[in-house]
Parts: C-alpha cells; sequence; structure tokens
C-alpha cells in the first residue's frame, strides 16, 4: 500500500507540470496573472488654471503619469481611479523601453456633452492580443479638472509560451523556463539545444528548442542557418568544442594524430585512440583515421611504422629507422672490415634540406618539375621505379617529360640512405641535371634521380618565381652568367 501510494504521487507530480501532457509531450503554457504595478495618492488633487484674481471653474489642463514596470510584461488590465471629477479625456500608452517609441493601446475622447468623465476607468486587454499588449513601460495621459488618485496594474511574465511559472517581483523577472529555453523571458535556446532556431510557442505549436546530435562530445552547438536551409528545415546545429579527441559538426570523427576505434562505438570516451607513430620510422604523427596506420619511410613496416620490413635492417643513425641490407645491392661498399654504414650514408648523400632558389641555381638545373609521387615499386634490387603525375614543366633540355603520369627511376641506395625522400601522395620541387647514370637504368629512355638530384616539398608560394625565373631563362639570362671565353693571343 505504501509503495502504491508513492506511484501515485510521483506520477502525480510527473503530470502536474502545465508545460507538457501526461505523456511527457511539451505544450503551450503561460504564467499566472499578478499584479505588476500599483500607485496611490490622495485625494483631492484638482487641476485648475488661474486667470488674473479669478479661477476658472472651466479651464482645463494636460497631465500625464509614467508607471515602470520592471520588465517586459503581458498586460491583462489597468485600472485607473481619478478624483472626483473625473477626466474629460484619456490616452493609455505603452513602451518595451524607456524614452518610447510609444504606441497607443487605448484612447478615450470626451465624453459627449460633458466636461467631466467617470472617476473610475478599467482597460482590459481583448482576447487573442498578446502580442500586442506587451509593455514594459505605461504612459497615461489625461485631461480636464482632474487627478489620479490609484492606478493598478495586472498581466503576466512575458515567457513565450516556454514557462507556467515566474518571479514576476525580480528585476528584472525571470521565467522558470521549460521546453529547453533559457533567458529572462525564455528567449533563447540552452547552450546543447540549437539544432532549429528558436521560436516564441504558440497554442497550436510549442516549439521546444530541439538538442545537437554531438554524440555526447560536446556541451554546446550553435545554429547555422545556411546548414538549416541545405536540410530542408530540418537541422541546423553545429557542436563546438567536441572533447575527447574528436571533432567535426557532429563530434563524429578523430582529430589529427588520433583514429577511429571500431571497437568503441562512437559515443564512447575512448572512440579515438592516439596515433603513436614511431618517431623514426613514420614521416609524420599523423595516421589513417580508420585503421591507425602510420605513413612509413622506405624500408619501414608496421602500424606504428616500428619495425624494418623484408630486404631491410634497423640502422644506427637517429634519422632512420631501416636502411637496405648491403648484400642485397651492389653500390654498397664490398671491402672487409667493419664500417658503419650510416656515417657511409651520410658521405655518400648529396642531401640538400633547402635551397635558395635564384636564376644562376635554376640555370645550373636542366631538369625543374613540380610533381606529385604517385607510387613506388621495386623492380630489382639496385632499382625503384616511381610513378610520378608531373602538375609544371618549369626547364627541361628536351621533350622528354610532358605532363601526366610520368614514370622515372631511383637506386635504391639512394632512397634506401635518404639521399631522396620521395613518398606516395606527396607533392616535390624535382630538381636534377643530366649527369644522372641513366646510362645503367633498366630503362635509359626514362628520365632518372639520384643522389645529386634535389626533392623538397612542394610550397605553394614557389610557383610565382619559378615563373618569374622561367621568363627570364627564355629572355637569354643564363647565357649572361655564362663566362665570356678568351679569345686566343695572337702568334708573334
Amino acid at each position: 500500500m505504501p509503495v502504491t501510494f508513492a506511484l501515485l504521487l510521483l506520477l502525480s507530480q510527473a503530470t502536474s507540470d502545465p508545460c507538457y501532457n501526461r505523456w511527457g509531450h511539451p505544450r503551450f503554457c503561460l504564467p499566472p496573472v499578478t499584479q505588476l504595478a500599483s500607485m496611490v495618492t490622495s485625494c483631492p488633487q484638482t487641476c485648475t488654471v488661474s486667470t488674473g484674481a479669478k479661477v476658472s471653474p472651466k479651464a482645463t489642463c494636460n497631465r500625464s503619469v509614467t508607471l515602470a514596470l520592471g520588465g517586459s510584461f503581458l498586460l491583462s488590465s489597468v485600472s485607473l481611479h481619478f478624483c472626483t471629477p473625473g477626466p474629460s479625456a484619456l490616452v493609455l500608452s505603452a513602451s518595451w523601453f524607456p524614452g518610447g517609441p510609444w504606441r497607443s493601446l487605448w484612447h478615450r475622447p470626451t465624453w459627449p456633452g460633458s466636461l467631466e468623465g467617470p472617476a473610475k476607468v478599467t482597460f482590459r486587454a481583448p482576447p487573442g492580443s498578446d502580442a500586442s499588449m506587451v509593455a514594459s513601460y505605461l504612459l497615461v495621459e489625461f485631461g480636464g479638472q482632474a487627478g489620479l488618485a490609484t492606478a493598478r496594474v495586472r498581466g503576466r511574465c512575458q515567457c513565450h509560451g516556454h514557462a507556467a511559472l515566474c518571479a514576476a517581483h525580480d528585476r528584472p523577472p525571470r521565467c522558470r523556463c521549460r521546453h529547453h529555453t533559457t533567458g529572462p523571458g525564455c528567449e533563447i535556446c540552452r547552450p546543447s539545444h540549437r539544432d532549429q532556431p528558436w521560436r516564441p510557442a504558440t497554442p497550436w505549436h510549442p516549439y521546444p528548442c530541439l538538442a545537437c546530435f554531438c554524440n555526447q562530445h560536446a556541451r554546446r552547438c550553435r545554429f547555422n542557418s545556411e546548414l538549416f536551409r541545405l536540410s530542408g528545415g530540418k537541422s541546423g546545429g553545429v557542436c563546438e568544442r567536441c572533447r575527447h579527441h574528436t571533432a567535426g559538426r557532429y563530434c563524429h570523427y578523430c582529430q589529427p594524430r588520433f583514429w577511429r576505434d571500431p571497437s568503441q562505438p562512437i559515443t564512447s570516451h575512448k572512440a579515438c585512440r592516439a596515433c603513436q607513430c614511431n618517431p623514426f620510422g613514420a614521416t609524420g604523427d599523423t595516421c589513417n583515421q580508420t585503421s591507425g596506420q602510420c605513413s612509413c619511410k622506405l624500408g619501414v613496416t608496421g602500424l606504428t611504422c616500428n619495425r624494418c620490413g623484408p630486404g631491410y635492417q634497423h640502422s644506427t643513425s637517429p634519422s632512420m629507422l631501416c636502411q637496405l641490407i648491403p648484400e642485397a645491392t651492389t653500390t654498397l661498399p664490398t671491402t672487409s672490415g667493419d664500417y658503419s654504414s650510416a656515417s657511409w650514408c651520410q658521405s655518400y648523400c648529396n642531401t640538400v634540406a633547402r635551397v635558395q632558389m635564384n636564376l644562376l641555381k635554376y640555370c645550373q638545373q636542366d631538369y625543374v618539375l613540380h610533381a606529385q609521387v604517385l607510387a613506388s615499386e621495386v623492380e630489382s634490387p639496385s632499382w625503384r621505379r616511381l610513378v610520378l603525375r608531373v602538375q609544371t614543366v618549369y626547364k627541361q633540355p628536351g621533350q622528354l617529360v610532358s605532363r601526366g603520369s610520368q614514370e622515372v627511376w631511383v637506386p635504391g641506395v639512394d632512397l634506401a640512405c635518404g639521399c631522396l625522400r620521395l613518398q606516395p601522395g606527396t607533392d616535390y620541387l624535382l630538381l636534377s641535371s643530366a649527369e644522372s647514370s641513366a646510362e645503367s637504368s633498366p630503362d635509359p629512355t626514362r628520365l632518372v634521380f639520384d643522389r645529386r638530384s634535389i626533392a623538397l616539398p612542394w610550397r605553394y608560394h614557389w610557383a610565382k618565381a619559378l615563373r618569374r625565373l622561367q621568363q627570364e631563362e627564355r629572355a637569354g639570362g643564363c647565357r649572361q652568367l655564362q663566362p665570356a671565353i678568351p679569345s686566343p693571343r695572337p702568334q708573334p
């Protein structure tokens, strides 16, 4: 019996909220009508005008009284009591803020056949006029030989149909907002419920604020009107401050340097895991968003690029995890005795980390290309075949290279030692001379890049400077840099 009574009590409390029906669905609600302001003076207060030594009983004067309500309210009634006699004319105006503009709510002209009016006047808001009866200030203007004795204003807080309770005597008055709205008058949506634009509730639709879909990774969102329009009026929320290493409009994918763990639901705090790429075996600290695979250097393999692939062994160089096994190539020295492969690679390579591009450097090159590496394939123990997508050919001695797909050859030892760092999917500025050992390549008709070539990650601002150098070279700038050949001396 006590358990049944407790359940009935909880059920009655759950269904007693005027802003929700018994099924828990939101509905239009209003706070109760209460007294908003009152003014009481003492009588008599007659208005007369002196004309010399006489007092004219028929003289009239204008009076006005301003009532500050202390907030925005929906007016229900305004009761005015005047000292006898009442005013001959009366105007009631309202304003939302100090100083107007005033809009007339009620106008009572001079009563016909009389210079006086009733001592008690009550203004009541007509049904269905809530929108036009919103006011924060009232102005009472009256004429005649009358004085205002009392004024009482009744109404309800302006909660836009989203609250049934209000602290009307607080300054400013505050509604106890429902439907996931907030603000003194429930005039905005809560930070986590801005998937649709805020609207005032109506008796036909409550228009509650809807939560943004952030997969439990964000506590706030913002409304985007353009996304709302593109969705056909269904959703316009954009999640903000995504947590747990998530990102995106819905916090639905992982931040850079993290990948999506398929064993965890997207709502889990552990849905995104760190890449943990090996700093010596990986080309960077980012990994594939779905598999967690790091981008490995040449000869390195593993999910985090932490071990050497077939034909490679661990290197002693701090900048290179794996190197080509010496027996797999004939380019490395074969003399007996111990030697350091890392030190040999450093002396073997002609690595250039930075190039100061000028006309002289440009003229010294036979090939200047902007290309993207598409794939790298092992053709033999000594050679690698790279597939490039040539974006721009700035310089070449003949017609060997053209825009589009292009195959080039690179000695395997040059890649193993790190003389050229060419990773698939990356754009490079490629500089090479015609002195490369193309005669020993598998295909002498293809371009060869070796340790004497330069490969630098492409920067977009280089294009303008290279175009300028290309124009100078075509104008004869390179010929002007060539040293003059001395003329032979005459024979005595």
